[in-house]
């Protein structure tokens, strides 16, 4: 990729596509009165309550709410991020992509070029080399067929000769460094021996590593002869174009297969190899951590995809511990896991192999909650499992971990097969677990403010400011309702390149008095104009005590157009109006009250802009936002007498819009989730 798809590429694609055809293409559609409906492909049903409207190109399913546009059908179905599905699409209706200039693209193509030519080579090496007969024996006596081993494009990195990488790099035009960038090469320790490059996997079998889209971006290397090296496996290190937290195993293979799982649930291994026997024997939805513990990143990437995982760990002490810790990380993101129990010194490669397809998915199927593997691990541990202080051992530690999970109804379900694992009353557990969950948010509320703090209010004439007592830190403000809609509204069209560019233009960061609105704005816009996930970044960077907020937003995205007829332009823009229209009220509110032409001017300039703010057109509303109405941020308004009499005197800008939307009232967007006395202004 050079670089991010253009905005009237987006659009022209989604122009051509038909919604009716795509997803009829897909599934069985009959024509409804004005649209057409069919069972819902998101979840099961028996009674069509999908419906797909061909003039809005729009669908929504009355059963389990899922609706969206062809863009985002195709990322729920198949997997994809919204670049491959526009990619995806655009190749379906003949559109060029074009792509806006990336500087660094230049230098990513080349490590992905480097990548892809080496594990061609790496495969030919496999194939026909002599040296590689170990390789070729050690993938015979594991019983890999020759189709996985080509479909997961294992390979074998030469010995001999010892410069056998730099050679290759000479034949293909590539420089030493570059293949240093790459991670294939490590450079010189030696400052007499400049040339003294060292293959980091020579001898090893080769394992390429992919991204979402199927690119080679590194490799995992497993030594062949254990005498040779202490190191079994030696992974590529983190590159431009690798991070380890966000790939995950065979995910590019995995991805379709999962969203296309009855239940959306993927299955998690601890190896490479185990995943791709999991492929071989027809578990296509396995993935595996790239030379890691699972992360919170990875979590998040695969909750792209998935609604569920089974964790199919080795069934050793060490695989157990594993299982939990990884398990804990999946209920901190509300998503239900279980936990396959594995006979000890048995993985899933051993399992498949040995015992067969048909075992192996009995274990699946028969795999138990997080929660009561968890009791029967610690249970196991334990010298005098039904001793009181082993019960309450482990009653604590299953309460810890259940205190972590978001959502109520995963959680009470939890709770009640502990209580019954445990023998104990529902209600005492729950009594308990309240504890926990008090003492969790206490920890948030507490938590040191965040580094940009919003300016506090001045004091009204005749009172005291009162600072809060030392020893009694105060819980952080949340954003007033306003922001909180824009926040609203700005996730659930993260990906909507219309609303984002109006945002950007007509609504200039400083408007946002809140730190944590401010930055979620901010994340939102950089990732549409640079690409990432800057959600991910932004919920590791995020002060703690907003933790619960924005993991709110991103699990419920929630429907703000639903309540209305109004489109999401119009929403953006009442919403850009409001906050405009609140900064220009504070700034008129802290005029000196006295009467006087100094004082009286100023005021009646800045009502004028906000009674055009309320009323007027939005073209002509688009014009002033871009000038005359500027110097209303600087914060001590030095300037308002500069502003125009009217509103209307300024000039539109280039880029204003023609619309007739005047809704400035934010109230008739209420939020789903927070009632209005819990988002005070």
């Amino acid at each position: 990729m050079s670089g991010r798809i253009t905005n009237q590429v987006i659009e022209e694609v989604r122009a051509r596509v038909d919604i009716v055809e795509l997803i009829g293409s897909r599934m069985t559609l009959k024509k409804a009165g004005s649209s057409f409906k069919g069972c819902c492909p998101f979840h099961r049903e028996k009674t069509p309550s999908f419906h797909v409207n061909p003039v809005k190109q729009f669908y929504h399913c009355f059963g389990c709410g899922e609706n969206g546009d062809v863009f985002s059908f195709l990322m729920k179905q198949d997997g994809l991020t919204f670049q491959d599905a526009v990619r995806t699409l655009a190749e379906r209706v003949g559109v060029a992509i074009t792509e806006e200039v990336d500087y660094n693209a230049k230098g990513r193509e080349m490590l992905l070029a480097i990548h892809a030519e080496l594990t061609a080579f790496y495969q030919r090496c496999l194939a026909k080399t002599r040296e590689a007969e170990t390789a070729r024996k050690y993938l015979a006596d594991r019983k890999l067929p020759a189709e996985i081993i080509e479909r997961f494009g294992i390979g074998y990195a030469p010995r001999r000769p010892h410069n056998a990488l730099l050679k290759w790099a000479q034949k293909h035009n590539y420089t030493p460094e570059q293949l240093v960038a790459a991670g294939v090469l490590s450079p010189p320790n030696k400052p007499d021996r400049p040339d003294d490059y060292y293959d980091r996997f020579r001898g090893r079998l080769m394992f390429p590593i992919c991204d979402r889209r199927g690119r080679v971006v590194a490799f995992s290397a497993r030594i062949l002869d254990p005498k040779s090296h202490p190191a079994k496996y030696v992974n590529s290190p983190e590159t431009e174009i690798f991070t380890k937290s966000h790939v995950l195993y065979a995910l590019d293979k995995a991805a379709a297969k999962i969203v296309k799982h009855p239940h959306r649930e993927a299955i998690i291994c601890e190896g490479q190899i185990d995943v791709i026997r999991c492929h071989a024997c027809g578990f296509e939805t396995a993935v595996a951590s790239q030379g890691t513990a699972f992360t919170p990143e990875h979590v998040a990437l695969l909750k792209k995809h998935a609604d569920s995982v089974v964790l199919a760990f080795d069934g050793d002490s060490a695989g157990r511990k594993a299982a939990l810790r990884t398990g804990a990380l999946f209920l901190e993101a509300e998503m239900p896991v279980r936990v396959a129990s594995l006979p000890p010194g048995e993985d899933p490669d051993s399992l498949l192999r040995d015992k067969g397809p048909a075992h192996f998915r009995e274990l699946l199927e028969d795999a138990s909650s997080i929660t009561a593997f968890q009791i029967e691990t610690l249970l196991q541990d334990e010298e005098r499992p039904d001793a009181i202080d082993a019960v309450n051992r482990v009653a604590r530690a299953v309460l810890e971990m259940l205190a972590t999970c978001p959502g109520a109804v995963l959680r009470t379900r939890l709770l009640q097969e502990a209580a019954a694992r445990l023998h104990m009353p529902l209600s005492a557990l729950e009594a308990d677990l309240d504890k926990h969950i008090e003492t969790l948010r206490q920890r948030a509320a507490y938590a040191p403010p965040p580094r940009t703090a919003a300016p506090l209010p001045s004091p009204a004439a005749g009172e005291s400011a009162e600072a809060p007592p030392d020893d009694q830190p105060q819980a952080p403000e949340p954003p007033s309702r306003t922001e909180f809609l824009l926040c609203e509204f700005l996730v659930e069209h993260e990906h909507d390149a219309e609303v984002l560019e109006l945002v950007e233009r007509h609504l200039p960061l400083d408007l946002l008095p809140h730190p944590f609105a401010r930055a979620l704005v901010e994340a939102l816009l950089t990732q549409w104009r640079s690409g990432g996930d800057r959600l991910v970044e932004l919920c590791k960077s995020v002060d703690p005590a907003w933790q619960p907020l924005l993991g709110r937003l991103l699990a419920n995205k929630n429907k703000m157009l639903s309540a209305r007829e109004i489109t999401k332009d119009e929403a953006a823009r009442d919403l850009i109006r409001a906050l405009w229209t609140m900064r220009l009220k504070e700034v008129r509110s802290r005029l000196c009250a006295d009467s006087s032409p100094e004082n009286d001017r100023p005021r009646f300039h800045l009502s004028l802009l906000i009674k055009q703010l309320e009323t007027a057109p939005w073209d002509t509303v688009a014009g002033f936002l871009c000038d005359a109405t500027a110097v209303a941020l600087t914060p001590g308004a030095e300037r308002l007498d500069d502003l125009p009499p009217s509103a209307t005197a300024a000039a539109p800008c280039a880029h204003a819009t023609d619309s007739a939307s005047a809704t400035a009232d934010p109230a008739e967007f209420p939020p789903s989730e927070y009632p209005p006395d819990e988002m005070p202004d």
